[in-house]
């Protein structure tokens, strides 16, 4: 027992001494939100429907508190609606609710978090347009909100108020798009449902699912991301496939022409992330470089004008970016809406904006638009959080995390033992600092909180990790 409670003592200590970074920052339709590493939410821009989740409806042209609770481990944000996770495994949700998007048996707007239901097992929440996807820890799939489409995939154009369960088969990775779903089940099969008009399914069609259909026969697909009416997915070989309606280059295939089925993007291989807006693309290789294309009018793709641009294109020359999130799209008035993106780069201390900003969804305390990317946003108070002095400096992603996390440190700490604590304080993993980039695979370990240390001269408990 004296161990665990040296432990806690120690953990509470690091939270206070080192400033807080964010672990994800993503677009909603016309706001943002973030995470943080204190496990805090905080949020900006538009909130006439309560989006932002600060029980008013109040626009906010900065980062603003999320409530008070420092549990949180994931976000998402849809067209005017969020949910969350918390770290005991319950789901969370505010803002628009018209069509059921919350899941609360109701639609009724909520403009601070209500709790879904009284389970405690949820593991990924995704959010479109005006419907929400989830998968629990037991790898089942549910849906909920608008379904006019088909796009809750169970079979029906109800909308369902509450979370319902999609088959029983097991997935690993889901993504709401404007009014499709896409999905990647255990066995690395790719599928899709909903809406389909201009191909953004994959399936040869123009034709509306109401159920899964698998796309194609292959079974290495490792990522997905739904855009509005079109779709991006990645291969475990690395490369980038694309498909849907490309009427502003979104598919990044050269050319307008619309993809019924996924198209291969060049051919590269070493792309590692990827993001699908409103009607523009963005994607980060393994070099952690940026590369944006599609509709560009506010600025939105962070390239410096208002080009439309049809093919990947490297935004600057730095090679820092962690993660980037577009927004989310939106229809209204026959339509498309949505052009601001937020991402984040090496060291995680604030939050990197651009496009269009008429309501504050950049976050920098201004309502004026960018078209080159401020990573001068996202700052608390406006103040950058500033790194204590003679203790070690690190960043850890991507947390929280389904399996690897990558420990970036300062070359003084070569030589240094690096320790992954769990919640009691026994160690589970242990390795030595040989570069300033440290891998270490968690993908076995049970969901939950855990710590990291560097034993050497400075021993201080450095960052909490979560694992999902």
């Amino acid at each position: 027992m004296r161990k665990i409670f040296l432990f806690y003592v120690i953990t509470f200590i690091s939270v206070n001494i080192y400033s807080q970074t964010y672990l994800k920052v993503t677009s909603g339709g016309e706001f943002s939100t973030a995470l943080r590493s204190d496990s805090t939410i905080w949020a900006w821009g538009f909130n006439g429907n309560g989006q932002l989740g600060i029980n008013s409806t109040d626009m906010q042209l900065v980062p603003v508190q999320i409530g008070t609770d420092h549990d949180w481990i994931n976000i998402t944000d849809g067209a005017f609606h969020c949910l969350a996770i918390k770290s005991n495994g319950s789901l969370w949700a505010w803002g628009l609710n018209s069509v059921g998007q919350l899941g609360d048996s109701s639609s009724t707007q909520r403009n601070s978090p209500v709790q879904i239901g009284y389970g405690t097992d949820w593991k990924i929440v995704e959010a479109g347009q005006a419907h929400s996807l989830a998968i629990k820890k037991d790898s089942t799939l549910w849906a909920w909100g608008f379904n006019y489409i088909g796009q809750l995939g169970d079979s029906s154009t109800t909308s369902k108020y509450y979370p319902v369960q999609i088959g029983f088969e097991h997935w690993v990775k889901i993504s709401a798009g404007g009014a499709h779903s896409l999905a990647i089940k255990s066995d690395g099969t790719l599928w899709a449902w909903g809406a389909n008009s201009g191909g953004q399914l994959g399936d040869s069609t123009i034709g509306q699912s109401l159920v899964p259909v698998q796309i194609g026969t292959d079974s290495d697909w490792k990522d997905i991301s739904a855009g509005f009416e079109f779709s991006l997915g990645l291969k475990n070989n690395n490369t980038l496939w694309a498909w849907g309606f490309n009427g502003n280059g979104q598919l990044g295939t050269g050319t307008l022409a619309q993809k019924n089925s996924p198209f291969l993007i060049g051919s590269d291989n070493n792309w590692l992330k990827i993001a699908a807006g409103s009607s523009f693309s963005f994607a980060i290789k393994e070099d952690s470089t940026l590369w944006s294309w599609g509709f560009n009018y506010y600025g939105q793709l962070g390239n410096g004008n208002t080009d439309q641009q049809t093919v990947p294109v490297q935004i600057g020359t730095d090679s820092d970016w962690v993660s980037i999130s577009p927004a989310e799209g939106f229809a209204y008035n026959s339509s498309v809406y949505g052009f601001h993106t937020v991402g984040l780069k090496q060291p995680l201390d604030v939050i990197c904006s651009t496009g269009a900003n008429y309501v504050g969804q950049l976050g920098n305390n201004t309502t004026d638009n960018s078209y080159d990317f401020l990573c001068n946003s996202g700052l608390i108070n406006g103040i950058k959080p500033v790194i204590a002095e003679n203790v070690h400096e690190i960043f850890v992603y991507p947390n929280p995390t389904y399996s690897k996390i990558t420990i970036i440190t300062l070359q003084e700490s070569y030589g240094d033992k690096l320790i992954l604590y769990d919640i009691t304080g026994q160690e589970k993993q242990s390795v030595i600092i040989k570069d300033t980039k440290t891998e270490i695979n968690i993908s076995d370990f049970p969901a939950g909180v855990y710590s990291l240390k560097i034993t050497g001269e400075k021993q201080v408990f450095l960052r909490r990790v979560i694992k999902l």
